[in-house]
């Protein structure tokens, strides 16, 4: 039996969101490791202000990057391939390319020109978290850590921009793989003190480096390679060139709001005790890893999709992707998250406490793990809801709603924490995350019909069940194990591996008894993936 058109689509979303979240799951794993091995060997201090000074170039890299470029270039790109070829599509490329260029080295000088002020910022927020302000040495370390860590921007800027075209042409593979060469020249970088007489900060400076100029050649070359040569050009008054940047600069602001979070939660927690940066760094890690493998790819694999629904004027279609989109976000961010939240502090224990890395810092990595974990569907839904009005050409509506959650989030960190210090970060984080879903949720439901309707929350359902099963199977296994004495590699290992397994077999069967449409359309890929090597 055939499977019906929509059927087809919804198998080619998770094969493109499959491929993707493979690549990124290489990266994820390789970020682990380097995350692992920074926690080992680097200092609280030089930890921290490489984790602080990384987070500035990240966060204009993400506002300026994979959100901004492929929700305002991917549906324009998208569109002239369609319409006009893939000359065309060329063209245009090579046009936003060379604007591209420009505008990244203008910031990047620019960031590091404003890099001295940092400090009085840091100082000023000491009257509300209470701490010891940091000694003036410690600040000018600082200062000169941010101004070379910063031009970072520029090489990471160039390489999503390149991943644009990419994702129009099919090409899911290479921008997926590409992010692994960071973490690799990082690894590298950790061992250079061992080799020659430099600070490992500085030596993870050139990782950095190392790792950005790495990206961009890699995504820039195999773009050449199926689109043609890409020329610098001044011709930028194309029709495509203009729409692209008219919708760049709503979604500019729009992604603004979630970036802004994230500086001024950095700035807060720099402020606080030395480790705080970096508990809130590998918790956020530790989520981002199921966030980014799986909530991602599904957002990067149905944008393409709903910009052609729109065109069409297929509005039912629209809303019937984003239901889809949303419930295969759902079935593999929900049992990842719970076992985040279970499992929390023996991974953190497993991986990281070692070295460097105190008892202390485990707990307060647990212990942010947990809140964070809780905002997590709401972060995911958002990234998938932000596409279908990406989709529709209307990039107000998520400026608006992510501006009052980033309003949300700073009003509360400073409400939060000096109560609850750290805590109070990670909890203003989680509320604004559910805040902004919610409100998108309503809001598209008045313009293309309730995506919450009687079938979907029957699906909810479902997976609400299956998770409850889940949480009963941890309490069971988590009862055989004499968990309060487990502080050694093998046991943890051993404990985490068997309950994971457990949990996920526990997740899998019960889906499969009450038809979870999501399974069945992974296990018709595996099907054809099987049956192709048999009869090729």
């Amino acid at each position: 039996m055939n499977p019906e058109p929509s059927e087809k689509i919804s198998i080619s979303r998770w094969k493109y969101a499959l491929i993707f979240a493979g690549g990124t799951m290489l990266s994820r794993v390789l970020g682990l490791v380097r995350d692992i091995l920074i926690g080992w060997f680097v200092p609280d201090f030089s930890r921290d202000t490489f984790l602080f000074a990384f987070r500035l170039p990240n966060t204009l890299r993400d506002l300026l990057g994979e959100g901004a470029v492929n929700a305002s270039f991917v549906p324009v790109l998208s569109e002239c391939e369609e319409t006009q070829g893939k000359n065309a599509m060329r063209q245009m490329v090579q046009s936003l390319f060379s604007i591209m260029f420009f505008i990244l080295a203008i910031v990047s000088l620019i960031g590091v020109l404003l890099m001295p002020y940092v400090p009085q910022l840091i100082s000023s927020l000491t009257t509300f978290t209470q701490e010891i302000p940091k000694s003036e040495e410690q600040l000018q370390l600082t200062v000169r850590v941010l101004q070379w860590t910063f031009p970072y921007l520029f090489w990471i800027g160039i390489a999503v921009f390149m991943m644009a075209p990419l994702f129009v042409l099919g090409d899911y593979k290479t921008p997926g793989m590409t992010p692994a060469l960071l973490n690799l020249s990082l690894i590298f970088s950790i061992f250079i003190p061992y080799l020659f007489p430099i600070n490992i900060i500085w030596a993870l400076v050139i990782g950095l480096w190392l790792g950005g100029i790495l990206q961009a050649s890699v995504l820039y070359f195999e773009t050449r390679k199926q689109l043609g040569v890409l020329n610098f050009t001044k011709d930028w008054n194309q029709h495509g060139v203009k729409k692209a940047f008219i919708l760049l600069i709503p979604v500019i602001f729009g992604q603004a709001a979630g970036e802004v979070n994230k500086l001024v939660d950095s700035f807060f927690s720099y402020s606080l005790s030395e480790g705080t940066v970096s508990a809130l760094f590998y918790a956020n890690r530790l989520i981002q890893l199921p966030l980014s493998i799986f909530g991602t790819a599904v957002s990067v694999s149905i944008l393409p999709e709903l910009s052609r629904y729109f065109a069409n004027k297929e509005t039912h279609k629209v809303r019937h992707a984003l239901q889809e989109g949303l419930l295969q976000t759902l079935f593999m961010i929900l049992p990842a998250m719970v076992l985040l939240m279970l499992l929390g502090k023996p991974i953190v224990q497993l991986l990281f406490e070692r070295g460097h890395f105190s008892e202390e810092l485990t707990k307060k990595t647990a212990n942010a793990i947990f809140i964070y974990s809780i905002g997590v569907i709401g972060f995911s839904g958002v990234k998938v809801l932000t596409q279908g009005f990406y989709a529709m050409n209307n990039t107000t509506i998520p400026v608006i709603t992510s501006s009052l959650s980033m309003i949300l989030n700073i009003v509360l960190n400073f409400l939060l924490v000096r109560p609850f210090d750290y805590f109070g970060l990670v909890i203003a984080t989680t509320v604004s995350f559910w805040t902004n879903f919610l409100i998108l949720l309503i809001i598209i439901g008045f313009k293309i019909g309730n995506i919450a309707d009687k079938k979907y929350l029957l699906n909810i359902l479902k997976y609400g069940f299956s998770i409850l099963i889940v949480i009963c199977m941890f309490f069971l296994v988590d009862y055989l194990f004499d968990t309060e004495n487990m502080d050694r590699v093998i046991p943890l290992s051993l404990y985490i591996t068997f309950t994971g397994l457990v949990c996920s077999l526990a997740y899998l069967t019960i889906a499969w008894i009450v038809k979870i449409k999501e399974l069945e359309q992974i296990l018709s890929i595996i099907n054809k993936k099987l049956k192709y090597k048999t009869n090729p």
